[in-house]
């Protein structure tokens, strides 16, 4: 009898917290605030009930489920911490040589509102500057059935908006932000002709800029950065996706660490 109860129990705990994890970016994506209050109340209940079972599956089970939650809310904290320093850090803006767009998903033919922001940003920036830079765009399609490519379409939004077709460089073969840094390196390359360090300057979205320079600063590229600011409805959505992006690159980290916790876990349980 006592065995069946703690099957349901767990079954119970694994419901809610697939039906937390399934909401919570809903959630996130309208009142951050509320998301990260939720987390912190599922977790601190299910290390309570880890700590008051006497049922010793139902401890192990419950704290394996509290520590993932905990790995996982401590990931998106940071985040959004770094991303605040980040935006309070960066330095005014000094003469380039290059300014680089980093593309965005884009789903039919019209630039999204988030990849415009950015466009709107360099077009700032290109007119602001006395000795008008190269400008890089960078994106391949977003998928197989997107008509074209980031980079054209943000190239046709430039030329729409009065910067010369000759100052635009297209690069359309990266798929993802690592790539858009790799292969606009590449094409400064091939473009820059003197030997002195070509200044760069990189567009991005506000929500973006932690992992864009984390990026860079493996690739060992020296880069300014410049931030186009992203309304608020469409900004918590895209920080959710930016958190699951950085879970996903770090995957094997995390997975060891999860491993970890799984013995220590199974060890509560002999």
């Amino acid at each position: 009898m006592e065995g069946n109860m703690t099957y349901l129990l767990m079954l119970a705990v694994s419901a809610i917290e697939v039906m937390i994890i399934y909401k919570i970016r809903y959630a996130y994506s309208r009142l951050p605030i509320f998301a990260i209050m939720v987390s912190i109340i599922t977790i601190t209940a299910l290390y309570s009930i880890s700590i008051l079972s006497v049922d010793k599956y139902l401890r192990a089970y419950t704290f394996n489920f509290a520590t993932v939650d905990l790995v996982l809310l401590v990931i998106m904290l940071v985040y959004m911490y770094q991303m605040k320093r980040d935006l309070r850090d960066l330095p005014v803006a000094k003469q380039p040589d290059f300014l680089v767009i980093l593309g965005n998903k884009c789903m039919g033919s019209r630039v999204p509102p988030i990849l415009s922001e950015r466009l709107e940003k360099t077009i700032q920036l290109y007119n602001n500057f006395e000795r008008k830079p190269q400008i890089i765009v960078s994106g391949s399609k977003s998928s197989e059935s997107s008509y074209e490519t980031e980079a054209e379409m943000m190239r046709k939004y430039l030329i729409d908006h009065n910067i010369p077709e000759s100052a635009i460089i297209k690069e359309d073969e990266s798929i993802n932000t690592v790539q858009n840094l790799e292969y606009s390196a590449i094409e400064i390359h091939q473009t820059w002709q003197k030997k002195t360090r070509p200044r760069v300057i990189i567009v991005t979205s506000d929500y973006h800029i932690p992992r864009t320079k984390w990026h860079a600063k493996r690739l060992g590229l020296e880069v300014q950065f410049a931030a186009a600011c992203t309304v608020r409805m469409l900004k918590w959505p895209a920080m959710f996706r930016e958190f699951t992006a950085i879970v996903w690159y770090h995957r094997y980290s995390l997975l060891t660490l999860l491993g970890m916790d799984l013995v220590f876990s199974l060890s509560m349980c002999m």
